[in-house]
């Protein structure tokens, strides 16, 4: 056995199936390291940490081709691209690792350092958003839940780690002033996926790839088959101005001789796959002011529902949320409605103010009333 101390804490160090392991034990004390590592080596030896002789622990570098390609034939492009996109990111720091070697305090490691990092785009130079980081461990949790499909005996590292948690202010909510702007500037077929989008709060993607085989006019239903989660593959309510605008684009895939109700301008038996240009420029010419996506039209629906008085488990079946607290998110007061229940909240102590002056007068109580200001 070799343990070392490295500051306060003893460290173990041995070869196994012809790699070498080292590793902190956790522990101050130099017997609790030597149990430690006697442990881990008797973990190894009943095949409890992924060493197999048929089938050994593959290294970062190399499964994550393995994982890239497995995405690219079960994926959407655009779900494929990020993918690649982050495993670009996160070989820089955990490349040369086997699998079995990442842990959960090496992730932190990665939360804390990528964090930090700045970002040179242009001549712009900023921190990497914690929605970034988000997306690359969401990346690497897939990763290893395809290792572990896949056979291979390895533990995940990203559960349990927590994701930074998405800034309000990144969600944005457009006003119906905005929106009547919007529209009036945006061009074909964006105009009708916008209005799809706020009027049924379904994602850009969904609406892409509707067919005319899942619109039921009868029913007024629209049924999404696509999604991660059971909730995601769903049937979702419309409107009469939604099937009025479907029925119109049905009778165009018709004519087409297609099955999407948006086909892409370049083969129609395809579905669109963007509108990113047509959206930049109609919120440019509607004059916008900040960060405005295509996918806040779902945060306004979202926001529009909870403010009608939607219940919020209805309003998550509709989104195609797993759960209320996902639903939660994409709920946001718009300025307006702040300013008007801060209204109702001032009304309602003014009267109570008066309420309670009146009733003491009534008793002979001398009393004090704090001036405050009526809201009619």
């Amino acid at each position: 056995m070799a343990v070392y101390r490295r500051g306060k804490t003893w460290w173990y160090v041995f070869e196994f199936g012809g790699r070498r392991i080292q590793e902190s034990s956790g522990f101050r004390n130099k017997t609790a390291a030597m149990r430690a590592e006697a442990k881990r080596k008797t973990d190894l030896m009943e095949r409890r940490a992924g060493f197999t002789k048929s089938k050994p622990i593959p290294k970062f570098d190399d499964f994550s081709k393995l994982f890239l390609e497995s995405s690219r034939q079960q994926h959407r492009p655009k779900t494929y691209s990020l993918h690649a996109w982050n495993i670009k990111t996160l070989k820089r720091f955990f490349g040369g690792n086997y699998l079995d070697e990442i842990t959960a305090e090496m992730v932190e490691g990665f939360k804390s350092r990528r964090k930090h990092e700045v970002r040179q785009k242009a001549k712009d130079a900023r921190l990497v958003t914690g929605t970034t980081v988000n997306w690359a461990l969401e990346t690497l949790k897939a990763m290893f839940y395809h290792a572990e499909r896949m056979g291979y005996f390895v533990r995940n590292p990203v559960v349990g780690v927590p994701m930074f948690r998405q800034p309000l202010d990144s969600m944005r909510v457009i006003t119906f002033e905005e929106q009547r702007g919007y529209l009036a500037e945006a061009s074909q077929p964006l105009r009708d996926i916008a209005g799809i989008m706020l009027d049924t709060g379904m994602r850009p993607e969904e609406v892409f790839r509707i067919t005319v085989e899942n619109v039921d006019f009868k029913q007024k239903t629209i049924f999404n088959p696509f999604g991660k989660t059971n909730a995601a593959r769903r049937a979702i309510p419309m409107t009469d101005e939604v099937s009025a605008l479907l029925k119109r684009r049905v009778k165009e895939a018709e004519r087409l001789l297609t099955t999407f109700v948006f086909p892409s301008p370049h083969d129609a038996q395809k579905p669109i796959g963007s509108v990113k240009k047509a959206h930049r420029a109609a919120a440019t010419r509607s004059s916008i002011k900040g960060h405005f996506r295509l996918y806040d039209l779902r945060h306004t629906f979202a926001t529009r529902a909870a403010a009608a008085d939607m219940s919020l488990p209805t309003l998550a079946a509709i989104l195609g949320h797993s759960s209320i607290q996902m639903t939660m998110r994409y709920v946001h007061p718009a300025a307006e409605e702040k300013r008007l229940a801060m209204q109702k909240f001032e009304k309602f102590c003014s009267e109570g103010v008066i309420s309670a002056a009146a009733a003491a007068q009534s008793h002979g109580v001398p009393t004090i009333v704090t001036t405050v200001a009526r809201v009619n």
